[in-house]
Order: structure tokens, then C-alpha cells, then sequence
């Protein structure tokens, strides 16, 4: 495993569990679409770039990683807009998706 790919699934899965650290502090009755939606996204992420590591074809699943780090923004920056997450977490959240974005744009430039 080469050290892009390699950081940016740790980098993932570091997101993941600090994300669901957060979550289970939504309103409850929020818990089950936005916070849901947030973990999945984040699950999603990280189970697509695994995958795409051991695979040859790995542009789908890099896509498909894409498209759950653009849901996962959108959804973090609701949940900072309607308070769910304070501007702290919503600073170091938002600085590490902006991490993972450029390390999963370069391993898509170079899937290798």
C-alpha cells in the first residue's frame, strides 16, 4: 500500500470515529437523518477507499469515495448551521474533510 493511499484510509477512519463521537450528542430528533446520514457517509468513505486499495480498477470506488466526502460536507456544515456541532468541532471537522479531499483527489489523479 503506497503512503497516499495509506493516509488517507487512516485519515478517514480517523474522521469516522471522531464524527460519531459528535453525532450521538444530535437532538434525538435529529439522530436518525442528519446524524445517520453523517455516520453513513462517513462509513461509506472509508469502506470505498479500503476497497479501492485492493482492487485494480480502483476510479469507481475513488468516485464513489468523492461523492460521500461531498455529502459528508454538506451535511457537516448543516449540522454546524442548525448547532448541532459547535464552531471548534466544526473548524477541525471541516479542516480535516478539506485534508481528506485534496489526499483523495491526488490518489484519484494517480490511482495507480
Amino acid at each position: 500500500m503506497a503512503n497516499t493511499e495509506m493516509l488517507v484510509i487512516k485519515r478517514g477512519y480517523d474522521f469516522s470515529k471522531w464524527l460519531l463521537q459528535h453525532t450521538g450528542k444530535f437532538p434525538k430528533s435529529y439522530r436518525f437523518s442528519i446524524a445517520a446520514k453523517l455516520e453513513n457517509g462517513a462509513l461509506d468513505f472509508i469502506e470505498a477507499t479500503t476497497v479501492a486499495n485492493m482492487r485494480k480498477n480502483k476510479l469507481p470506488l475513488l468516485k464513489q469515495a468523492d461523492e460521500a466526502l461531498a455529502r459528508l460536507r454538506l451535511l457537516f456544515r448543516l449540522s454546524y448551521e442548525m448547532r448541532f456541532i459547535n464552531l471548534k468541532s466544526y473548524k477541525f471537522g471541516s479542516g480535516q474533510l478539506v485534508e481528506l479531499g485534496k489526499l483523495l483527489g491526488g490518489w484519484i489523479k494517480n490511482p495507480g
